[in-house]
């Protein structure tokens, strides 16, 4: 048993050497807009996301700690009908795993994507003239997406989201669309 365990720890230890040669913390970010709906509420707003690979499997492959926050404001008013207006919070932690283009710098190919789970917190609120609502929820959330630089050599990335959301008044589905910022192409 104790050649046994001997063995297990070197093993062990030759892992944890490997993914630390293999650790590249790079820093990638994209901003664009989403869309936020469900059951009893929708938004849409401006989404940035940053991200930190934190380890680089190869030149095509990472995995990468983040987040997709998600913020918009909307109102209007007048005379007729009064005043309007809606707001939504989507902060998401996230670890995932990138495969393909926009994965990190070292990348040379246009089409690539993501897989990803997590733990997010969601607010929205509405106001007009005759209903108003509030919720607040956090919950499990997965999300993936597409990454590439096929329309006119801009690298932009396609996302959806799917909250568990906690709050009971339905499950939470995001959409976005951004501008990968960087060298990519």
């Amino acid at each position: 048993m104790k050649k046994f365990t001997i063995k297990m720890a070197i093993i062990a230890m030759a892992l944890v050497a490997n993914f630390a040669a293999k650790a590249q913390v790079e820093f990638n970010h994209s901003l664009g807009g989403a869309l936020y709906a469900s059951e009893s509420s929708s938004g849409y707003g401006i989404m940035y996301s940053p991200r930190l690979n934190v380890f680089a499997l190869s030149d095509e492959a990472s995995i990468s700690v983040g987040t997709h926050i998600g913020l918009g404001f909307s109102g209007s008013t007048n005379s007729q009908t009064g005043a309007t207006g809606s707001f939504v919070l989507d902060l998401p932690l996230m670890a995932e795993i990138n495969l393909g283009h926009a994965n990190s710098s070292n990348s040379s190919v246009g089409f690539g994507g993501f897989l990803g789970a997590g733990f997010g917190y969601h607010k929205a609120a509405y106001q007009d003239g005759i209903f108003s609502g509030d919720r607040a929820a956090t919950g499990v959330v997965l999300n993936g997406g597409i990454r590439t630089n096929l329309i006119k050599e801009q690298s932009i990335t396609l996302r959806i989201s799917y909250m568990l959301a906690s709050d009971g008044l339905g499950d939470i589905i995001g959409l976005g669309l951004s501008y990968n910022i960087g060298d990519f192409n």
